[in-house]
């Protein structure tokens, strides 16, 4: 279900009905002010864990001292489909029906099949440099390391090393990762296959360190242990990304097909390579034999998880596609954007950069703003599920108690908003967002400082407000004419807005309505 309104261009916010105009981008609109009703006072209590804190109460006491931060912190489908079809016309049933679920290719998605093919060959290296790894271990020992007893004692060698250091591994990444599987599965599974890698070279090195066995070969399981947490969790978010019919279980089954194949490959290529090392009876042999094997393991395990394409919202899909939006850019599509989008990058690190889930005092820097300052900011974001502290070129969002998938998504497009305004975008900053004369009252008299240039706001008071939350209230004016057209335009381009995958920090804001001017509801928290 799409996340914004059955009826295009609207939102219900905090009961009352609020249209927006479908125009994309905001290039060439002219986002009028919310209408400014008499300032409300609240209640105001941050929530980490079980610790409440009363924010107002705080910044009344500390006014000057420094808070320390909270631990914690479709066209275009029916032509792919098409093209991962061709290769197995020629091919008979029976050897389509062993590999490929039930209903292929409309029960996967288009990207299955040209993962299968470059995975494939990443299980038959993967089994060749664990036969080296082990032909070292056993050198190291000094057994022999010929194809035969390297398959009757590696499962012992196996069991002796890895049983209380792989334990501890995966408990150590089942305690500390989660969300982060979920939101950026190709980072994870390259980062579990580094650390594999990383784990296999140590226990290479025993050949060469003999004296030096249990430590390596101890610290080799434990990073391949970590691997193993990482990948496992990693490879069911891929199969479940397959199952566009929702048969996991078909998906899974083929999977099994496509690995064991792979395997008995490898068996038959490390028994022959074995063979031939244990001819030339030299360690450097089997250590470059490995690292040239291994190297190309890691290569196609990239070039596999390249071909994977996303249709879902994560931090880094989504600012690449509120970054075209906010500059009248077509919005990319699922292929392109998957294509754009960096493997390596941490979701924070992207344009515009978002932290979610934050404190209000890492929000603020360190040091909480005054009662009047921080109901402001309050008052400004009512009608939404979070509050977005614009700093250093760095978008803070505090999320609300019961904010929605659809919050977060906003809270990235005025990101991107602030980031291309305070970046020198549209040619005259604020006064060109309030329109062309620039005082229609969102930003009137807002000073286009060098500091704002560069993405800091001076804090310095203008009229009532400080110029961060004239650029705030801006920002706001922005994203209600133009996020409901941004959301159409993401359905229209192949993306599944309705699922959104982004890891948030623990702390959340709770907003009770204290006394007001005016009658009408709370705004939630």
């Amino acid at each position: 279900m799409s996340l914004h309104s059955a009826l295009p261009g609207s939102r219900m916010l905090r009961g009352r009905h609020v249209v927006r105009s479908t125009t994309q981008g905001v290039a060439n609109t002219r986002p009028q002010p919310p209408r400014r009703a008499p300032p409300q006072s609240y209640t105001l209590k941050e929530i980490h864990g079980s610790e409440e804190h009363d924010l107002l109460a705080l910044s009344s006491s500390l006014k000057s001292s420094t808070l320390q931060p909270l631990k914690g912190t479709t066209t275009s489908t029916t032509s792919a489909v098409r093209t991962s079809l061709a290769p197995l016309t020629s091919l008979p049933d029976s050897i389509r029906d062993l590999f490929l679920p039930p209903g292929y290719p409309n029960c996967v998605t288009p990207d299955y099949l040209s993962y299968q093919l470059w995975s494939m060959p990443t299980h038959v290296t993967g089994h060749l440099s664990h036969s080296l790894v082990t032909s070292s271990l056993l050198a190291a020992v000094g057994i022999s390391a010929s194809p035969a007893t390297t398959v009757a004692l590696s499962a012992s060698i196996k069991w002796i090393i890895k049983d209380g250091v792989g334990a501890l591994g995966r408990l150590l990444v089942g305690s500390r990762f989660s969300a982060e599987f979920d939101e950026d599965p190709r980072r994870w599974r390259l980062v579990a296959e580094l650390l594999s890698t990383m784990g296999l070279g140590l226990e290479v090195a025993t050949s060469l360190y003999p004296q030096s066995f249990m430590l390596l070969a101890c610290s080799g399981k434990f990073c391949q242990a970590l691997a193993k947490g990482m990948g496992k969790p990693v490879f069911r978010v891929i199969q479940t990304h397959f199952a566009r019919a929702q048969n996991v279980g078909a998906v899974a089954a083929k999977e099994e097909v496509w690995e064991v194949v792979a395997q008995m490959a490898g068996l038959i290529a490390s028994v022959a390579l074995l063979r031939v090392l244990e001819e030339t009876g030299s360690a450097d042999g089997v250590i470059s034999a490995w690292a040239t094997i291994q190297l190309m393991h890691v290569v196609l395990r990239y070039r596999a998880l390249r071909t994977l394409l996303f249709p879902t919202l994560s931090t880094k899909r989504a600012a690449l596609l509120a970054a075209a939006s906010v500059r009248g850019r077509a919005l990319p599509g699922v292929a392109e954007a998957n294509e754009e989008e960096s493997v390596f990058a941490d979701p924070w690190e992207v344009q515009p950069r978002v932290r979610l889930g934050v404190s209000a005092a890492e929000a603020f820097g360190g040091t909480l703003p005054s009662p009047r300052v921080l109901q402001a900011y309050v008052d400004a974001y009512g009608g939404e599920g979070y509050v977005l502290v614009w700093r250093e070129g760095t978008a803070n969002v505090l999320l609300k108690e019961g904010h929605e998938q659809t919050d977060l998504v906003r809270a990235v497009w005025q990101a991107a908003w602030l980031d291309w305004r305070t970046a020198g975008g549209a040619h005259s900053g604020l006064a060109t967002a309030a329109g062309g004369d620039g005082v229609v009252g969102i930003a009137a008299g807002v000073p286009r400082s060098e500091g704002l240039r560069n993405g800091n706001s001076t804090g310095a008071s203008i009229g009532e407000e400080t110029e961060e939350l004239q650029l705030v209230r801006a920002s706001l004016a922005a994203l209600e004419a133009d996020f409901a057209g941004f959301l159409s335009g993401c359905e229209r381009a192949g993306w599944e807005v309705g699922v959104v995958q982004m890891k948030t920090g623990r702390s959340r804001l709770r907003v009770g309505l204290l006394s007001a001017d005016r009658e009408g509801p709370p705004p939630e928290g």
